[in-house]
C-alpha cells in the first residue's frame, strides 16, 4: 500500500519524487479564510459535531478495505514492502515550514491549524505498534492492516512521527520541536461496517491544553454528515479533490477531529450510563 495524495484544508498535495524545491513564486494560493461564523470557537461547540478545518482526504493504491482489520503481514509481504517510496511533496514541505512561523490571525495561521490537525489525526488515530531497531534507532510500523501502517508512515515522512505507545500514553514527535508530545489514550472506537469509521479519544498530558479530543477517520459520507455547519467552500473543494482521486483509481479516506469542551466529556458518558440504566429497568409485562 502506498500513500499517494492528500487534500488538506482545500489545498491538494499530489506527491512527487524528492527534487530541489520550486521557486516560491509557483506557490498556489491558500483557500480563503473561514468567515466569522465558521471560525473555531472551542467553548461553544457541541460534542456531536466534528470540526470543519479538518475536512480532508487521502488516496492510496491498496485494493483492501482501508479500515477493516487484515491478517498480519507475512515475511513475503515485508520483503515486498522494502523499497516503497516515502511520501514527499515540495509544496507541503514549504507550507509546513511556513506554519512554524505563522503569525496569529493570518491566513497562514489558518492553514497551519489544518496541517497540524490533519497530521495529528493521521499519526494518532490508529492501533499501530512501533518496532525500533536496537542499533540504528530507526522506527518501523507494524499493524494488522497495511493501510494503517502506511498512513502513519506518511505522517512520519513529513515530520509527524509516532514514536510509540507506553501503556496508555502515545508519544508524538512534531516538526520544529525537540520535545515529544504525550497523549493519554482514553478510548478506542473500533471500525465496524455499520459505523464506517474508527475513532480514538485522547488527552494531551504535557502542554497547556488538556481538553479531550476525538480523532476520527472514515468514509467521506459518514464524516461529512457529522461536520458542524459552515466552511461550505472548503467542503466543496475537498469533495472535488475526492472525486479527482477516485477518478484516477485511488481509494479515499476522510479525517476529522473534535475538541471536547469542559464538562461535555463527562456529560456524554453520564447520558450513556443513564440510557443503559433505563434499558435495564425496562422489563416487559403482560
Amino acid at each position: 500500500m502506498i500513500f499517494r495524495q492528500c487534500s488538506i484544508g482545500g489545498v491538494p498535495y499530489r506527491g512527487e519524487p524528492e527534487e530541489p524545491e520550486a521557486p516560491l513564486d509557483d506557490k498556489p494560493p491558500l483557500p480563503p479564510l473561514l468567515d466569522e461564523k465558521s471560525k473555531l470557537d472551542m467553548d461553544k461547540l457541541t460534542s456531536a459535531t466534528l470540526e470543519v478545518p479538518i475536512t480532508l482526504a487521502y488516496a492510496s493504491t491498496s485494493s483492501q478495505s482501508v479500515l477493516a482489520p487484515l491478517a498480519p503481514p507475512t515475511e513475503e509481504d515485508e520483503d515486498e514492502d522494502e523499497g516503497i517510496p516515502h511520501f514527499y511533496d515540495a509544496q507541503l514541505k514549504r507550507d509546513l515550514d511556513d506554519a512554524l512561523n505563522a503569525e496569529q490571525g493570518s491566513q497562514n495561521a489558518a492553514h497551519a491549524r489544518n496541517l497540524h490537525g490533519f497530521f495529528t489525526v493521521l499519526s494518532l488515530c490508529h492501533t499501530v505498534l512501533t518496532d525500533i531497531h536496537p542499533e540504528t534507532g530507526e522506527i518501523t510500523y507494524k499493524a494488522q492492516s497495511p493501510d494503517e501502517a502506511a498512513l502513519v508512515q506518511a505522517a512520519a515522512d513529513v515530520g509527524y512521527q509516532f514514536v510509540g505507545r507506553e501503556r496508555e500514553t502515545l508519544q508524538l514527535r512534531t516538526p520544529g520541536s525537540e520535545e515529544l508530545e504525550k497523549y493519554e489514550l482514553l478510548n478506542i472506537l473500533e471500525f465496524t461496517s455499520a459505523r464506517k469509521r474508527m475513532s480514538v479519544v485522547v488527552r494531551r498530558i504535557d502542554g497547556e491544553d488538556h481538553r479531550p479530543m476525538l480523532l476520527c477517520k472514515g468514509a467521506d459520507n459518514v464524516i461529512f454528515e457529522r461536520l458542524r455547519a459552515g466552511g461550505d467552500e472548503m467542503k466543496e473543494e475537498t469533495e472535488r479533490h475526492l472525486s479527482e482521486f477516485a477518478n484516477t483509481g485511488l481509494r479515499t479516506l476522510t479525517l476529522a477531529y473534535k475538541i471536547i469542551p469542559g464538562g461535555s466529556f463527562r456529560c456524554t458518558f453520564s447520558i450513556q450510563l443513564l440510557t443503559m440504566t433505563l434499558q435495564r429497568r425496562s422489563i416487559p409485562t403482560g
